[in-house]
């Protein structure tokens, strides 16, 4: 028996989380070489749910990437080039984007307290 290096345990949260970026990227890549549209993997999907209706998400789960506007797209696109630009992990990913989330939400409730 070969010595494996232990992996960090992962909830299934972070399981789920860390999955759909990677299909993300998988989705991204199948449109950027042109071999498919995200509308197109959607509608497969959707196929897929109806014949195993017991596997169905419910849709407010997770947002409809084909739903998001061009800047925001574009903003994504960046961010994750970022993210892999400085080689961080999913798990740092994560935890960095759910402080950048906890900035923001200070920021709406520090404008909400200022007007008057």
């Amino acid at each position: 028996m070969t010595d494996r290096p232990k992996r960090e345990s992962m909830s299934l949260e972070e399981l789920a989380i860390s999955n759909m970026w990677e299909i993300a990227a998988l989705v991204e890549l199948l449109e950027r070489k042109g071999l498919c549209t995200k509308q197109d993997l959607y509608d497969i999907v959707t196929e897929l749910r109806k014949k195993n209706p017991r596997a169905k998400i419910p849709e407010t789960a997770f947002p409809e990437p084909y739903l998001l506007t061009e800047t925001e797209n574009k903003i994504i696109d960046d961010m994750l080039a970022l993210l892999n630009k400085h080689g961080l992990t999913s798990h740092q990913s994560q935890n960095l984007l759910e402080r950048l989330g906890r900035i923001i939400e200070m920021g709406q409730r520090l404008a909400k307290g200022t007007r008057h």
